[in-house]
């Protein structure tokens, strides 16, 4: 590692994991190289640049990142092995484009339930992503909990604070009738808020949970992956599962559809339409911080880990259908799926573009979303 000027700072070798650390005296921008001759004999760094230019800002850490992959890629020899080398990295990239997706449903959830029942874009809902994840790390590392007791105590804090949120908060606005508009901006706000308070609370450096950060894989044919992601991947679907019939079945998830379908007409019919809403607060804020849980568990935290998915949980929103909770699924793991084997043509630094290409093109032939309905206009 150097400084940009070229100035040696210091030479490290990666531990057993496959991470380093060095400490710098000065915020700037450096330099770091990769010796190819340190790697595994059957490895290289995906598309041959050994080379990282990070900057370092004032009590902040910055990560670098080094994909590898098996020596000659997808430019192995010609014919079978070639192929063989394709098929396999797509099944791969196809697994964990289902776990992205996963997660990502998992927080359009709850973003596309609350739209559904009250009109808000909500723009700081990638913040109670990140809620959830930070309660977890301070109850797992501050209380000394081990992860999963602490995962199942921040959901329900997150839940109840989702509670009071709305009934402090976004419901106060609703009764002096603010306009979705307006609340939509003020969202806006509400996440650049709770953004900075993350910041001073937590910090703008890179943690990770104490339990089940480093496993070794476990291939399962052509798929190789932490133990962590199958049972992440299980969680999420009966997750996923249990709400969908919740939302079929209950009296309250019957009680949600008729209040996203028309309020007013719920309201007549004797549903008490600022109970489902705050019910429906309560669900999302606690799945919301599930999924920053999940997104904990497959990369290290941050106080941005929200924003930094927040459009993608719009563009699965938008693709499943604005306010269907069946659409949000969908749409989420279709964006998950792209954004990973999209890698296989594209570099992974434009990995997004394929997701929302993908939205650009479903909306100009189905505006409505994938699982949306038509609706009058005017």
């Amino acid at each position: 590692m150097t400084t940009e000027g070229g100035q040696p700072v210091q030479e490290v070798t990666t531990n057993a994991e496959g991470t380093w650390d060095v400490q710098v005296d000065k915020p700037g921008k450096y330099k770091v190289t990769l010796d190819p001759s340190s790697l595994p004999q059957n490895a290289e760094v995906r598309g041959g640049n050994n080379v990282r230019t990070p900057t370092v800002y004032e009590d902040n850490c910055s990560t670098v990142l080094y994909a590898l992959q098996p020596k000659g890629g997808a430019n192995q020899q010609q014919g079978g092995g070639e192929t063989s080398s394709f098929w396999t990295q797509a099944a791969q990239l196809t697994f964990e484009g289902l776990n992205l997706g996963l997660i990502i449903a998992l927080a359009a959830l709850g973003l596309s339930l609350i739209y559904g029942t009250t009109g808000l874009t909500n723009f700081a809902h990638g913040e109670l992503v990140t809620l959830g994840a930070i309660l977890a790390y301070a109850f797992n590392i501050g209380f000394g909990l081990h992860l999963i007791p602490a995962a199942v105590i921040a959901v329900i804090v997150a839940g109840i604070l989702g509670y009071f949120q709305d009934r402090l908060f976004w419901g106060q606005l609703r009764k002096r009738g603010t306009g979705t508009i307006a609340m939509m901006i003020i969202s806006i706000g509400v996440a650049l808020f709770l953004r900075y308070v993350y910041l001073i609370f937590f910090g703008g450096q890179t943690e990770a949970y104490a339990q089940y950060t480093a496993q070794p894989g476990i291939e399962i044919g052509p798929i190789s992956a932490a133990p962590k992601n199958f049972v992440a991947m299980g969680i999420e679907l009966a997750v996923l599962i249990i709400v969908g019939i919740a939302l079929l079945r209950t009296r309250t998830g019957k009680a949600a559809r008729a209040v996203a379908d028309n309020p007013a007409l719920a309201a007549s019919s004797g549903i008490n339409v600022d109970r489902v809403i705050r019910i429906i607060w309560t669900f999302g804020g606690a799945i919301a911080a599930l999924a920053g849980i999940m997104l904990g568990l497959s990369q290290n935290l941050k106080y941005t880990m929200g924003q930094d998915i927040l459009l993608l949980i719009f563009a699965g929103v938008t693709l499943g259908g604005l306010g269907t909770a069946f659409g949000a699924l969908v749409g989420s793991l279709v964006v998950g799926l792209f954004i990973q084997v999209s890698t296989l043509w594209v570099p992974p630094e434009l990995k997004s573009v394929g997701a929302l290409a993908v939205l650009i093109i479903v909306l100009l032939v189905r505006p409505q979303g994938i699982l949306g309905r038509r609706e009058r206009i005017g």
